[in-house]
């Protein structure tokens, strides 16, 4: 699926021609006919075929959430894989974005494709330790963007390790 489409923008009150359904959510009539095909309910067989409204978004969101995938906190969706998969650690970076979050960035262990997931930076430790990696994370897997954060000092030295 290219583009997203997006079931708002359908009425429910109303019923559509497939060439109405093509214009509304911006895809070829070819793809109206196919969902048709698929499984998408029309009210009779005649010419014009028109579809209800209803039975139009029900069939936007059961497709939006077939495509979906569920991965654990420690993967990330590879595109070339086509499933969640496991990032090589060395790969790994942490990039901090505002409001306690963090964009977890690697590449997948199997095929090398990069992947992108966004992560809360409470979980940030939990990965690690569940790739293998051990703790302290190195500061090259850490990229603090604008300001540090509070809870990692990296580049202060403190009084007990001037000794």
């Amino acid at each position: 699926m290219g583009s997203r489409n997006n079931p708002n923008r359908i009425k429910i009150h109303r019923f559509y021609t497939v060439i109405e359904v093509s214009e509304t959510l911006g895809v070829h009539p070819k793809t109206v006919r196919n969902w048709i095909h698929a499984g998408l309910p029309v009210v009779d067989e005649k010419r014009p075929l028109l579809i209800h409204g209803v039975d139009l978004k029900i069939h936007l969101k059961r497709r939006r959430k077939a495509d979906m995938f569920k991965c654990e906190v420690n993967e990330m969706y590879c595109f070339k894989c086509k499933q969640p998969k496991t990032p090589h650690i060395k790969s790994l970076e942490f990039i901090a974005k505002p409001a306690g979050m963090a964009q977890m960035t690697g590449h997948c262990y199997e095929c090398g494709c990069q992947a992108n997931k966004y992560v809360s930076w409470r979980d940030v430790n939990q990965i690690w330790l569940e790739l293998g990696g051990k703790l302290p994370i190195a500061e090259e897997h850490l990229i603090l963007r604008g300001s540090a954060l509070l809870n990692c000092p990296f580049a202060k030295e403190f009084d007990d390790e001037k000794k």
